[in-house]
């Protein structure tokens, strides 16, 4: 009977010494295509997916491996090192995970180098090449919001490619961002030198990225393949990112900063997310036909900057701009790649799940209501003008508004040259601190300064305070979160306009 159970247990062994050998195979340097990931039923593979991206040029080609391509790309450098000796340092070269891989059999491009017979840009950048080992990670990536396009900003590429895809493209087309920005810093270029490339490029080149962007981000948007960087997470591992996790410099996302520089800026998360310019200035204000912030400026908030701040001190951060790791520390728990807030893991250990539920429900709450009650206030100052001069108000209450947001709703905007400085600052901070979109758990503090000095300015145009706990006898916050989503909606739609 011992001996049975000992048979049975080196069998046990051996039995598992090949699957993992085959599991480490499957992602091997040596080549081979994956063993596909187990799916529900009509989905197709990672590894599917992945054989559709390849070119026509690697039809027949064979697996030759990683050495064979170091006959070139182990020498061969622009700026930096190799890319052949960089790969050997990473995790991917420990576990032979290698070229072909992730670019395809290499037979055919080794005999005749060339970008038709290896995958290359754009489809190189697409996650699903990621999503052959990285299953897990890479299923929960694909129920987030950095897997989708905003299809509207595809759209209007073709109309004007030199600003929606030589500039919009840097945070909304992985293809071109990796292409165009990161692989360039990676290897040393700066962002002189970049802005510079991609003033360059020709039309009918910006124009192959719009029906190449399949995804605003991808795991290589935030992922060097190629490269320790020595960027590390939070805990303190390598994972080869892109950027830094934590950055309390704010000098690259402060207000008016020109593109080149702020999606540059040394943060995984922030060189996206933040205003892209935000300007709270007088004289920027005096001109905007729209709010000047972008919808992204959750970073902006997070450290307390962009808004209109008066003259009185300002309480910029809070303990939530120190975690280690700030936006991941929240939004990616155990490296959770949906991005999403969870009680349980996104707010500990600083906070119980109740804790966390009660807080973030009390402080949103508190501030929906005065972004309504600010709301209500402009249209009040708006009411009372008599924009058209017959000597009587016009009763116009949505006129408070920008321009361009007017005419989204069929308003004719008044001239703005009679809508005083005060309302301009007012309604700035009201669509700072709504377009975040978290209504206070990124900054409260900054987001109550910013309303403080927006009624402040109102204040000096005589426009009667409101209460905002009055409101809720006449509307639900439901209905009061309703009317704040349909602003940001109107603003996202004259934003796409222009």
């Amino acid at each position: 009977m011992k001996r049975v159970w000992l048979l049975t247990l080196m069998g046990s062994m051996v039995t598992l010494s090949v699957v993992w050998l085959l599991a480490l195979w499957g992602c091997g340097g040596g080549g081979g295509p994956l063993r596909p990931a187990p799916q529900p039923p009509g989905l197709p593979s990672p590894s599917a997916e992945f054989q559709k991206l390849l070119p026509e040029g690697m039809q027949g080609a064979t697996y030759v491996g990683s050495e064979r391509c170091a006959d070139c790309h182990g020498g061969r450098q622009e700026m930096g090192e190799p890319v052949f000796v960089s790969w050997g340092k990473t995790r991917h070269a420990q576990v032979n995970v290698g070229c072909e891989q992730c670019h395809g059999p290499g037979s055919n491009h080794a005999q005749a180098p060339g970008k038709d017979n290896i995958l290359t840009y754009p489809n190189i950048t697409r996650s699903v090449v990621c999503g052959q080992c990285h299953g897990p990670i890479y299923d929960e990536f694909r129920r987030s919001g950095h897997d989708e396009v905003i299809q509207r900003v595809i759209d209007l590429a073709g109309t004007n490619p030199r600003v929606y895809v030589a500039t919009c493209f840097r945070c909304h087309s992985a293809s071109f961002r990796v292409e165009q920005v990161d692989a360039k810093l990676a290897v040393g270029k700066t962002r002189d030198e970049i802005d510079a490339t991609i003033s360059a490029l020709s039309s009918d080149k910006l124009l192959t990225y719009p029906p190449a962007s399949q995804e605003t981000a991808s795991c290589v948007t935030c992922h060097d393949p190629h490269r320790q960087t020595g960027n590390l997470t939070a805990k303190g591992k390598e994972v080869q990112l892109r950027r830094a996790v934590f950055n309390t410099d704010t000098t690259d996302i402060a207000p008016a900063t020109p593109t080149k520089q702020h999606t540059t800026f040394n943060h995984v998360c922030g060189s996206c997310h933040n205003g892209r310019g935000a300007n709270p200035s007088d004289s920027k204000l005096a001109t905007d036909s729209r709010p000047n912030m972008h919808d992204s400026n959750q970073f902006n908030m997070l450290m307390g900057i962009g808004g209109v701040e008066g003259t009185g001190p300002v309480l910029r951060r809070t303990e939530h701009s120190e975690a280690p790791g700030q936006c991941v520390h929240c939004h990616m728990p155990d490296g959770r790649h949906t991005f999403t807030v969870s009680y349980d893991k996104g707010c500990a250990p600083c906070h119980t799940v109740a804790d966390a539920a009660a807080r973030a429900t009390s402080v949103k709450g508190e501030i929906e209501l005065a972004l309504y009650a600010l709301r209500t206030r402009m249209e009040r100052w708006a009411s009372a003008q008599d924009f058209d001069g017959d000597g009587q108000s016009d009763d116009k209450p949505a006129l408070w508004d920008y321009p361009a947001l007017l005419q989204e709703v069929g308003e004719t905007p008044p001239p703005q040259a009679q809508v005083p400085i005060e309302v301009k600052r007012a309604r700035h901070n009201y669509y700072f601190v709504l377009r975040d979109g978290c209504f206070g758990p990124h900054n409260a503090p900054y987001a109550r300064h910013l309303l403080t000095v927006a009624n402040q300015q109102l204040d000096a145009l005589g426009v009667l305070r409101i209460v905002p706990q009055r409101l809720l006898t006449r509307l639900s916050r439901r209905e009061i979160r309703a009317v704040l989503d349909a602003d940001a909606q109107r603003l996202k739609a004259a934003s796409l306009r222009e």
